[in-house]
């Protein structure tokens, strides 16, 4: 009877140990079934070459970008479309590591546990875009084979609408010389996403924010004048003098006011300005107005603009005022900037994703949309966004546009070869909350290259409207 009992006992403590076992394997699937579905290794996943080998990603009207069709990634049937899209799609071997084929590849597989790799099929989970394929193909054009980016978003939801960047390949026939050949140089990197650049003009309402908000007098820049600045009547002689230095214009403006001064885009003013204001305030503002910050765009962080100005000589500070210098921005940030002041002080920050379905069409999720810190005062804001669209109508020509907008342009001369070029503003109509910037590297001029490539985006955007 003991040895009975005995024997019940162990039996009783092994199948305990099994129950146990199974528990522990069940957490242990429950808990990791989803990173090993996901191995590199899993080839009912994965081609040899690591490419996906499901999910569909679409632009934000259905039209399908990429998808597997008989165990192949294939991309859309209009090579300006593959082109335009490019670096917000990703390649099949997800170089591009900013793509939504890089950072989405989990949420673009559709896995069930209970059904393991039973629950795979080529359509997989559904990642729908924000952009336009149509507005990214315009860009793409409009752009001719320079190289740069172009971006247009809603700031108020922080869709975007349109972002190229260039150069770009065709991931429906990837150059064998694509890793050599300098064409394609930069090649992998999103422009808008991982690059800064000499902002030049475009820079200038950040010091004009700063004259506003610091409190700034007209007699800080002529002792014979009284007022605040916003009355200051500024005249430039071509070029300022400063103990160490000089900042010229490229022609004499004479008597500007504070609107025409941003309109002749007159660096003397701007210079005298920043000397004015000094380092630690004009820094500060740089910082305020977030152009030295980094966004988060899904799963992506931007990379942040430098500013190196502390102690520098006069001259070299009114040159950091007008954009030159060792300025750097990058083109998200200064985008958010110009959205803030269309939106009298903060904007929603950029978004490439409009939502995931799951392979049956229902909605998983949305991203949320989120904010950036107060960049300018709405008082500020106001002022800087009647000074942006006078800008247009004195400067670049309203007719240009097939819309009302505000903006600025700059120029940035290079040692060889064509000026790096910028246009950057918004939308003035209240049913249209965009903002956009392009940005050219030896494109020519800004307010004629970079705004012309603006105009077109614009341009296709208000005929899918009508």
């Amino acid at each position: 009877m003991k040895k009975i009992r005995s024997r019940t006992a162990l039996c009783s403590i092994i199948l305990a140990l099994f129950f146990l076992a199974i528990l522990y394997l069940l957490h242990t699937y429950r808990r990791n079934a989803y990173d090993w579905f996901l191995t590199p290794y899993n080839r009912h996943l994965y081609s040899s070459e690591n490419v996906l080998l499901t999910g569909t990603i679409t632009d934000r009207n259905g039209v399908v970008l990429s998808a597997v069709r008989n165990g192949v990634r294939g991309y859309h049937a209009d090579p300006d479309i593959r082109l335009s899209t490019l670096h917000v799609v990703g390649d099949p071997n997800c170089k591009i590591g900013t793509s939504a084929l890089a950072t989405m590849r989990d949420d673009l597989v559709s896995f069930k546990a209970l059904q393991g790799i039973a629950s795979v099929d080529e359509a997989g989970n559904t990642v729908v875009l924000s952009i336009d394929a149509n507005l990214n193909a315009a860009a793409l054009r409009a752009l001719d084979g320079r190289n740069g980016t172009a971006c247009l978003y809603n700031y108020k939801t922080g869709e975007i609408l349109a972002l190229v960047s260039t150069p770009a390949f065709d991931p429906e026939d990837i150059p064998e010389d694509l890793e050599e050949d300098p064409a394609y140089d930069g090649v992998y990197l999103n422009r808008f996403y991982s690059t800064t650049a000499t902002p030049g003009s475009v820079l200038k309402p950040v010091i004009l924010q700063a004259a506003l908000e610091s409190g700034m007098l007209a007699s800080d820049l002529d002792p014979a004048q009284t007022g605040p600045i916003t009355g200051v009547r500024y005249t430039c002689k071509g070029i300022v003098r400063f103990p160490d230095g000089y900042v010229k214009c490229p022609k004499v403006h004479g008597t500007q006011t504070l609107t025409e001064m941003l309109a002749n885009s007159c660096n003397c003013a701007y210079a005298d300005i920043a000397v004015t204001l000094g380092a630690d305030i004009v820094s500060g503002y740089i910082r305020k107005c977030g152009l030295t910050s980094s966004y988060t765009i899904g799963n992506v962080r931007t990379v942040p603009g430098t500013f190196e100005i502390t102690g520098v000589a006069d001259y070299r500070l009114g040159y950091a005022g007008v954009g030159l210098y060792h300025d750097l921005v990058n083109p998200c940030s200064l985008l958010v900037y110009y959205a803030a002041i269309a939106n009298g002080g903060r904007a929603a920050i950029p978004n490439t994703v409009k939502e995931l379905r799951d392979s049956s069409g229902n909605l998983l999720r949305r991203p949320d949309v989120t904010t950036s810190d107060e960049l300018v005062s709405p008082e500020a804001a106001e002022t800087l966004r009647q000074a942006l669209e006078e800008d247009v109508r004195l400067t670049y020509g309203k007719d240009r546009f097939p819309c009302g907008i505000a903006a600025k342009s700059g120029t940035v001369s290079q040692a060889q070869g064509a000026s790096n070029c910028w246009f950057a503003g918004f939308t003035t109509d209240p049913d249209m909350p965009y903002a956009f910037v392009v940005y050219i590297e030896h494109g020519g001029s800004g307010s004629r290259d970079a705004g012309d490539v603006a105009a077109a985006v614009l341009t296709e955007l208000t005929n899918s409207r009508t």
